[in-house]
């Protein structure tokens, strides 16, 4: 599967400040990679250099095969970065056509593909409303129209759904898995371990370095020297360890009971203490 973007032994200083300390992590085509760690981990500092606002000081960052700040690259990469918002006197409309002129694009494919992306989006009857008037939901809906205008191959979203009320994020997730549909590769940071876990086809943990990498399974697996039981008809919420234990124990349980392993912020909140 081709790499979409990898990054390559990246350090990162602000002055005398270790922001990013050896780095590697890689994207595939058709992927959504989870970037997850706390605040100050260096995660925003990472995803600014992998879109060419910022340069490391060692390390290499390659986008489908060229630099982060080549201008031809520039055009194939969409970005919600953590902190923005529309443009809050303009309309739907003309938030996404001059999102479309700025990255290069003609009127008419514009046109088309604008008036295609607000349709997905639930958006197209909100065309001339103003941003300003528009819900938290709404206006991270026409950002990612925003990122997605010039139709890009690898997607940047910084936080996409903070703020956003349970139904709203769940809107944004089922839009980001359909345009994985269509091979967008994305990269995800976020603070929600339940939309990490929803999204992502892998997961990296960060804290300056990488320490964790995998798939949501694979990474619980690594953790999953016990189990969790839940006899719903007791009321009783049983860890056993090893899966000799595990059969024993659900052969004495009648009526419903639930087998899980441990969840992946259990798991996150080990990582993260034994690395503190």
């Amino acid at each position: 599967m081709d790499k979409i973007l990898e990054v390559q032994h990246v350090w990162k200083y602000y002055g005398s400040l270790l922001a990013n300390e050896d780095v590697s992590l890689y994207i595939s085509q058709g992927e959504i990679v989870g970037l997850l760690g706390p605040n100050g981990a260096g995660k925003t500092t990472l995803v600014k250099q992998i879109y060419g606002e910022l340069t490391p000081n060692r390390g290499k960052i390659v986008v489908l095969s060229k630099k982060p700040t080549d201008r031809k690259i520039k055009k194939l990469m969409g970005v919600i970065p953590q902190e923005v918002r529309p443009y809050l006197d303009l309309t739907v409309w003309d938030n996404v056509y001059y999102m479309g002129r700025i990255k290069g694009m003609d009127k008419r494919t514009i046109v088309e593909k604008g008036e295609e992306l607000l349709r997905k989006l639930d958006l197209y009857d909100k065309r001339n409303t103003y941003a300003m008037d528009l819900s938290g939901g709404m206006r991270r809906k026409l950002l990612i129209a925003m990122a997605l205008i010039n139709d890009p191959k690898f997607v940047i979203l910084d936080e996409p759904t903070t703020g956003l009320d349970p139904e709203a994020r769940r809107e944004v997730w089922d839009i980001l898995l359909k345009f994985k549909k269509e091979q967008k590769s994305m990269l995800l940071t976020t603070h929600y371990l339940d939309e990490a876990e929803r999204l992502s086809d892998r997961i990296y943990f960060i804290n300056r370095k990488i320490l964790m990498e995998g798939s949501p399974a694979d990474i619980k697996k690594k953790f999953a020297d016990w189990y969790e039981i839940i006899d719903y008809e007791s009321g009783k919420i049983m860890k056993i360890r090893g899966e000799d234990e595990l059969k024993k124990t659900i052969a004495t349980l009648n009526g419903k009971f639930e087998v899980r392993l441990p969840s992946l912020e259990e798991v996150y909140l080990e990582v993260f203490k034994n690395a503190s």
